[in-house]
């Protein structure tokens, strides 16, 4: 199935998913395929002060990322 919105991450998000442990990585995972149907699920928080960018809170990490047409641009995940 083709997702409407294509994913990208950055050389430092892609360094910390894979320094997580499995558990972490699958619920890291689901949240970006998530995000690929729709960037701007309800509860969504846009980050202050810049256009574009959205904070989306899972286990006790924070994944921010970058909306821009049909692309994603997964900046950090922390």
């Amino acid at each position: 199935m083709a997702t409407p919105y294509s994913i990208k991450l950055s050389p430092a998000a892609c360094r910390h998913i894979l320094t997580m442990p499995s558990k972490q990585q699958q619920t890291v995972i689901k949240l970006i395929e998530a995000l690929a149907i729709n960037p701007r699920p309800p509860g969504v928080k846009r980050v202050e002060g810049m256009v574009g960018l959205y904070s989306e809170d899972v286990s006790h990490m924070r994944l921010i990322y970058k909306v821009e047409e049909q692309e994603i641009l997964i900046l950090l995940v922390k």
